[in-house]
């Protein structure tokens, strides 16, 4: 089963405006799953390392800054900008 990976309408133009990507080779990790998004969009890869995103797995959180936190089939990944709060 593969990894769907929904994108932010400010990333859709790196991906010929896809509003999501399906991952159907196996990755374990966040960083597996990376690279597999550069194979397919490397503009895509290019603006995630130029800018402030996190990743959403299953509904939970991560910063951008996880790449061994794993993945399996059937995840629901979703790239979403990072969010600053100024107290």
């Amino acid at each position: 089963m593969p990894v769907t990976v929904y994108l932010p309408s400010e990333l859709r133009p790196f991906a010929a405006g896809a509003d999501a990507l399906t991952i159907v080779q196996p990755v374990q990790t966040i960083a597996e799953l990376v690279i597999a998004l550069e194979r397919r969009a490397p503009r895509l890869v290019a603006e995630l390392e130029d800018s402030m995103f996190n990743f959403v797995v299953n509904d939970e959180l991560l910063p951008y800054g996880v790449p061994q936190y794993p993945v399996r089939d059937g995840d629901r990944v979703e790239i979403v900008p990072a969010m600053s709060r100024k107290l």
